[in-house]
């Protein structure tokens, strides 16, 4: 017993010090790329007019520039507000050391009234990330499609839709580069490479609950599954990888530049956006459209300062407003809880030890493989309850092979912001014991919220309310997803590993995003009072300003966003492409009697 303490002590001070070089190597990057900036680069002269500025250089920021590039004529301005990095942060578990750091935007929602009781301050922790690649160097990198019920609901008001023609085309298109290893492919997807015994002993206990084992890419039935993750021979891949290719010199990449405000001719015509760099604010000129690409809070928090969104808020931090549109609304967030349902006996996680041993890393960089290359989750599932009343599921599981006590409370638990009082009553008497997680995750809640300025200046942040657990439905499917995950624990094939529930936090108080935010900039029909932007992307009321990132989403997908906002950011290139072809060319008399549809765009 006393080697067992002495080892893991050891273990966890060379855990401490490979967090703080980390932290060193990241106040490194982040100065460097200052400095280069500072020093090296020019800004370039308000006079240019490019044709599409790109605000955000996040997963549909960079598929969109990467897409409208592939016409050499076009000069495309790509504004990100933060930092190149290194080729280093690619590797895929180091997404979790970059939250709370200058890479992460450190969003924060303000105290909530009916949940998160056990976190710092009642408020949950929203990592985004701010630097080329967006939140897709943070994230899990879980590509699922989602439910056609989904998308259904979406394009209701769309004349002549169906998935099958006008959505599902495009997940093919992503789904490419599973059969073609296409290094100009926009998405990178690949199996997981690897994995613990826990895989096996999950998908066994699904088996023995008669749960089937399903294809998670292609679609969402219910069950057990390994996700595709966007990844390349080990290594994270964003649709920001593309971006470095040389063979694009019409993608004029700038980072560190923050995007304040939309410019108007006559309050409805964007020509331009204004920036700050360094200290001083720049104009950068578009003849052809503005493209918001910042992400749930940094397109709403554009718009709201441009002057577009409810009138009463706007007034009443004194700006003027242009155009009355309900930005900021229909804030949706999947929501998780219960970080340490799971006690076992064995260890079949991945421990300190394996995660810094050098052979670990030399694996990942001699051959793509070892535990370096784990995304943290190994298995999906998507299940229904009584709840439900949708063909599409209303709970997943992710299974992690992870858990929060798993660092003894040195890092992990503060990504996550439980406060003091909770982990020393409930998380640290764990801390001799071997955790899994296996996350409920509450995929279409009815609690809607919202994202509100705080003041009228642009650097005073906004305010971000999600009002989690507002209705009885979601407290229902949450408590019915914790008990699918007992008889999980329950079956033989976990009882071999010593497995059994622990629960003292209750939905109430351990009370998570799983950093699925949606909403705020929702798309819609002419007749929907509630949307933003319309089914060509474009802000109603505006020309030559459009949003395309995961604000525009009406309701959350029956999974992970990442692979619907690939799809989004596809089938708006596609529509910025017919667009612009409209408006080079003239009708023939023989077109006004034949409807125009080009890739689903109508």
């Amino acid at each position: 017993m006393g080697f067992f303490f002495i080892k893991q002590n050891i273990l966890l001070l060379l855990y401490l010090i490979c967090i703080f070089l980390f932290g060193c190597f990241i106040r490194y990057l982040e100065y460097a790329d200052y400095f280069v900036r500072f020093i090296c680069e020019q800004v370039d002269d308000p006079k240019t007019i490019f044709d599409y500025i790109v605000v955000g250089s996040g997963s549909a920021g960079s598929i969109v520039a990467r897409r409208l590039a592939e016409d050499k004529n076009l000069k495309i301005l790509l504004l990100e507000a933060g930092n190149v990095g290194n080729n280093i942060l690619d590797v895929p578990p180091f997404g979790l050391l970059l939250q709370q750091t200058p890479f992460d935007w450190h969003y924060t929602t303000v105290p909530q009234k009916k949940s998160c009781f056990s976190m710092n301050n009642n408020s949950s922790i929203w990592p985004m990330g701010k630097m080329v690649g967006g939140t897709g160097m943070l994230n899990n990198m879980i590509y699922i499609r989602g439910h056609p019920e989904d998308f259904n609901s979406w394009f209701k008001g769309k004349v002549g839709y169906s998935f099958d023609d006008h959505v599902k085309p495009y997940f093919q298109k992503v789904e490419d580069s599973i059969y073609k290893d296409n290094y100009y492919s926009s998405v990178h997807l690949s199996d997981v490479i690897f994995s613990t015994k826990l895989t096996d002993a999950v998908l066994n206990a699904a088996e023995e609950l008669k749960f089937p084992f399903t294809n998670l890419t292609q679609n969402c039935a219910e069950g057990f599954g390994i996700p595709k993750i966007n990844s390349r021979r080990g290594q994270r891949w964003t649709p920001a990888h593309t971006l470095y290719e040389k063979d694009r010199p019409n993608i004029f990449l700038r980072t560190g530049r923050i995007v304040e405000k939309v410019l108007f001719h006559n309050n409805y015509e964007a020509y331009g956006v204004k920036y700050r760099y360094f200290e001083d604010t720049y104009i950068a000129r578009a003849s052809k459209g503005v493209i918001l690409t910042a992400g749930v809070i940094g397109s709403a928090k554009i718009l709201l300062h441009s002057g577009i969104g409810p009138r009463d808020h706007l007034e009443e931090i004194g700006i003027e407003t242009k155009l009355n549109l309900p930005v900021g609304e229909n804030l949706q967030d999947h929501l998780t809880t219960g970080f340490d349902l799971v006690l076992l006996n064995n260890s079949i996680d991945i421990g300190i030890a394996e995660t810094l041993s050098p052979f670990s890393a030399v694996e990942y960089f001699w051959s793509g493989s070892g535990p370096w290359t784990t995304t943290g989750c190994e298995v999906v599932a998507h299940l229904h309850t009584t709840c439900n009343r949708s063909a599409a599921p209303d709970i997943q599981l992710m299974v992690m092979n992870v858990g929060l006590n798993a660092d003894r409370g040195v890092h992990l638990r503060k990504l996550v912001g439980i406060s003091d009082e909770t982990w020393n009553e409930y998380f640290e008497l764990l801390n001799d014991t071997v955790t899994v997680t296996i996350l409920p995750v509450l995929l279409h809640p009815n609690s809607k919220g919202t994202v509100r300025l705080k003041d009228k200046h642009f650097s005073s942040g906004v305010l971000i309310d999600p009002n989690y657990l507002s209705s009885a439905y979601d407290r229902d499917t949450l408590i019915e997803g914790i008990e699918i995950i007992r008889r999980l624990v329950d079956t033989e094939a976990m009882k071999s590993f010593g497995a059994r529930e622990y629960w003292n936090c209750y939905i109430e108080h351990v009370t998570s995003t799983a950093y699925h935010p949606v909403g705020t900039c929702k798309m819609g029909g002419p007749d929907d009072e509630t949307a933003v932007v319309d089914y060509e992307f474009r802000v109603k009321g505006t020309n030559n300003l459009f949003v395309v990132d995961g604000s525009i989403l009406p309701t959350l997908t029956s999974g992970n966003i990442n692979g619907a906002i690939f799809a989004l950011a596809e089938m708006a290139s596609d529509s910025f492409k017919y667009i612009d072809y409209l408006s080079k060319r003239k009708s023939t008399a023989r077109e006004m009697f034949i409807k125009r549809d080009c890739c689903g765009c109508t």
